[in-house]
């Protein structure tokens, strides 16, 4: 009978200590700038090509193909405005050499807009947070229009790093 009493209390014991220990909340901060995480000079480190009319959307890494130029892909993004090296460049994604940039919802970005000095305005999609910490990842979708339909038969998924 005491041996039951005994491991009773050692079970209460226990059972309060586990109960009453609680982890500390830290603080996270406030969240980081989108405008100071996009504002930099930024270099393509990884380039795949999606076909999207496949069934498991096979894809090949075409960085290769993009660095085997003189210059890799670059984009240098100020507030406002955006501008490209597109010098020797076998594939320029940006269009025109330069131009102005915005998010499409500057509190919750999921596209980034851009509006060349010399081309039609085009959007690329947001891969991933625009932090000061993370990569640039940005994707293009090239749409062939077919009875008066645009269709996704390719993207490319971008990755850039900054300089």
């Amino acid at each position: 009978m005491k041996i039951k009493i005994k491991m009773f209390i050692g079970f209460a014991i226990l059972g309060t200590m586990v109960v009453s220990c609680k982890k500390d909340l830290k603080e996270i901060g406030p969240p980081a700038s989108k405008m100071e995480g996009m504002k930099a000079s930024w270099v393509l480190t990884k380039a795949v090509q999606i076909d999207e009319l496949s069934l498991t959307k096979e894809s090949a890494n075409v960085f290769g193909f993009l660095s085997s130029s003189p210059n890799l892909p670059n984009i240098v993004f100020s507030d406002s405005t955006y501008a490209v090296d597109t010098v020797g460049l076998k594939l320029n994604f940006f269009g025109d050499v330069s131009g102005k940039w915005s998010f499409d919802n500057p509190l919750y970005p999921s596209k980034v807009n851009f509006v060349p000095s010399n081309g039609a305005p085009f959007s690329l999609k947001l891969g991933g947070p625009i932090r000061p910490q993370d990569n640039l990842k940005l994707s293009k979708e090239i749409k062939v229009s077919c009875g008066g339909e645009d269709n996704l038969v390719l993207s490319y998924v971008l990755e850039f790093m900054r300089k």
